[in-house]
């Protein structure tokens, strides 16, 4: 075998491999895409001592019958331990607070709720169905305590499937979720 040979095999060989390397990823699974999007307004200033105080429960929209308030209550606890997280704390007195909250959540598309979009006035958007799941919104405001003043406006929306995953694996999901839409609220130091 000749030099030339032997260099046009190894060649072949390297060239294989990398194209090998090249392929392309396998898209993400449904359950881990979500779409964020957030505003913050010059309004919203935080230091240490930063507090908030809930507006009011958070809201699950178009469930009449009180199915998802469990979920409700979990997925307000996930949003509150997230801003705890991030080093802010909840005072039950609103005449303390610095900032209000107020929370909604829904199954389905945003633009299934005119009201919200006219309040929230954020889009999030997946890029495409995914085959047997549903969407999912959740929405935040933050407001000047006792007032109106919207200072940050948060909204996710993901694929979600709560009825065929087990309650655990839920649960984790609102957290993950919180931890998604919140990404973009500032960490006290």
């Amino acid at each position: 075998m000749s030099l030339r040979h032997s260099l046009l095999m190894i060649l072949f060989a390297l060239l294989t491999a990398c194209s090998s390397a090249l392929q392309k990823p396998s898209p993400p699974h449904p359950l881990e895409e979500a779409s964020a999007v957030s505003v913050t307004l010059p309004g919203f200033v935080t230091a240490p001592g930063t507090t908030l105080h809930w507006h009011r429960e958070l809201v699950w929209v178009d469930d009449p019958d009180g199915r998802f308030q469990r979920r409700a209550n979990v997925l307000q606890r996930a949003l509150e331990e997230e801003f705890e997280r991030k080093g802010y704390r909840f005072v039950d007195d609103d005449e303390s607070a610095t900032y209000d909250v107020l929370a909604v959540a829904m199954l389905g598309q945003l633009e299934a709720h005119e009201e919200m979009q006219e309040f929230f006035r954020l889009y999030p958007a997946l890029a495409k169905p995914a085959e047997g799941y549903r969407r999912g919104t959740i929405l935040v405001a933050i407001t000047a305590a006792g007032t109106s003043d919207v200072v940050w406006r948060g909204a996710l929306e993901v694929y979600t499937d709560p009825d065929k995953m087990p309650l655990e694996q839920r649960e984790q999901r609102l957290y993950w979720a919180a931890g998604k839409l919140l990404e973009s609220i500032p960490t006290l130091p």
